[in-house]
């Protein structure tokens, strides 16, 4: 037994021995060196159904992040080795949706390499995840620029396949999906003259109007059409002259005319049926205060035009007068007597009057004040105190609201002189003048009434006896 155990012991030692001087021979006969490899891609695997790599703007990412190898083996493995005979990947089994460092792991891909050594740089990737998401959401057609006139655009329509298309589905990360609020497709149809009917991508658009990148619209193309046809329509429409600002103080428009009174206009029958009227260029009546005529341009209604041969000025005549409704006025007037009889003083009071006239703007505004006076007739009366309402003169169109109040009249006699006899020393008598006054007569007049605009005549007096 000990024989067995010593060959099975010798045969142990000479293996090892063996393996020893193989080795001692393999390094030093053919020593280990180093190699490099840059960018080589990483894979993926483990990664769950419905997971997405994402770049840091929650996009997919397009391509595989890369490692920088090193591997160490004899010059002889180096010499035949290629980046294809080594693999870079990261297990990503049983991740979800956030950020995971995992490690780089390096694998031969052919045997002859156990005696090499492999290392990655970096060792541990940051990895992105995101749960792929679909969500449907309505497609939106929007049509810029406007066909000739004579032509009008129909309403547009989204087709797939002869099928009209009112929504479509976003596919991605779930990030930028859920940003997703609509999609858009456009067109320009800015002169055209025939059906638009073009294929378009459709756009998959967020709430503030931005385009959302990192998402797919299915279906990928829509065909847009546009139905684009000729209408032109007549129409018959009278022109509304525009009047600007307002005349001077005290004046008003009263009329306005305008000629041609009608134009034909031609567009398409939409936009046609919608006109009533035609317009002018605004006439200024800033500061006026007589009647005038002035020339403007007509103002085309959106869509249509004026028909060939059409005028495309108006003359527009405005009506300006000054406003008839009556003002009223208060002024001081003077009173004069006239027809006072011969030998007769008079006193008056009071000698001004105030007097309330009425009349248009234009009137009263033409009114000298100072060529009023106010009169009051003194004729075949006596002597005595008299009431008398004056009487007014007015320019014509002008008239008295009410009678001026009345005024007190006296009539007097001058003083004369009477003799008086005074003694003298030598016994004769000097003759001494005494004034004396006559008996006056005092007259009571019944109160004054109006008279019609413009004259009032005076009250006839009731004398009364000394």
């Amino acid at each position: 037994m000990s024989t067995v155990r010593a060959a099975v012991l010798r045969l142990i030692m000479a293996v090892l021995l063996a393996f020893s001087l193989w080795i001692f021979v393999s390094y030093t006969q053919n020593p280990d060196v180093t190699s490099a490899f840059v960018g080589v891609p990483v894979e993926l695997e483990g990664l769950a159904p419905g997971m997405l790599v994402v770049d840091n703007d929650g996009q997919p990412r397009s391509g595989r992040a890369t490692v920088d190898l090193t591997v160490d083996a004899d010059e002889a493995t180096l010499r035949n080795l290629t980046v294809s005979d080594l693999r870079a990947f990261v297990d990503l089994t049983d991740r979800g949706p956030g950020e995971h460092s995992v490690p780089v792991n390096i694998v031969p891909t052919r045997s002859g390499l156990q005696r090499a050594r492999f290392s990655a740089e970096p060792d541990f990737l940051l990895v992105r995840l995101d749960q792929e998401i679909t969500r449907t959401v309505p497609l939106s057609i929007e049509i810029s620029g406007s066909v000739p006139f004579g032509f009008e655009a129909g309403t547009a329509e989204a087709v797939v396949g002869g099928q009209q298309v009112a929504a479509v589905t976003v596919r991605g990360p779930a990030g930028r999906v859920e940003r997703v609020v609509r999609a858009s497709i456009s067109a320009d149809i800015d002169r055209l003259t025939a059906n638009y009917n073009s294929p378009r991508t459709p756009e998959a658009i967020s709430e503030d109007g931005q385009v959302v990148t990192g998402v797919t619209v299915e279906p990928p193309i829509v065909n847009l059409v546009v139905p684009i046809s000729s209408s032109v329509g007549v129409k018959r429409v009278p022109v509304v002259p525009v009047l600007a600002g307002q005349p001077a103080s005290g004046y008003v428009v009263t009329g306005v005319s305008v000629e041609p009174q009608l134009v034909t206009l031609t567009g398409s029958s939409g936009p046609l049926d919608e006109v009533e009227s035609v317009s002018t260029e605004p006439v200024s009546v800033l500061g006026e205060s007589t009647t005038f005529t002035t020339t403007v341009a007509i103002a085309e209604p959106v869509n249509s035009r004026l028909g060939f041969g059409e005028p495309s000025t108006a003359v527009v005549t405005v009506q300006i007068a000054a406003i008839a409704r009556p003002f009223q006025l208060t002024l001081p007037v003077p009173v004069q007597v006239t027809d006072v009889p011969a030998g007769l003083l008079v006193q008056l009071s009071p000698q001004v009057v105030q007097v309330r006239l009425a009349g248009t703007t234009a009137q009263l505004g033409a009114l000298d004040p100072a060529s009023l006076v106010a009169t009051v007739s003194a004729a075949e009366l006596r002597p005595g105190t008299y009431n008398r309402v004056p009487t007014v003169q007015l320019p014509q169109g002008l008239q008295l609201v009410e009678a001026p109040p009345a005024v007190t009249l006296t009539l007097r006699l001058p003083a004369t002189t009477t003799p008086t006899p005074e003694e003298t020393p030598n016994g004769t008598t000097t003759p001494e003048l005494t004034a004396t006054l006559p008996t006056t007569t005092t007259a009571t007049l019944p109160t004054a009434t109006p008279q019609p605009a413009g004259t009032l005549a005076p009250n006839q007096p009731t004398p009364t006896s000394p």
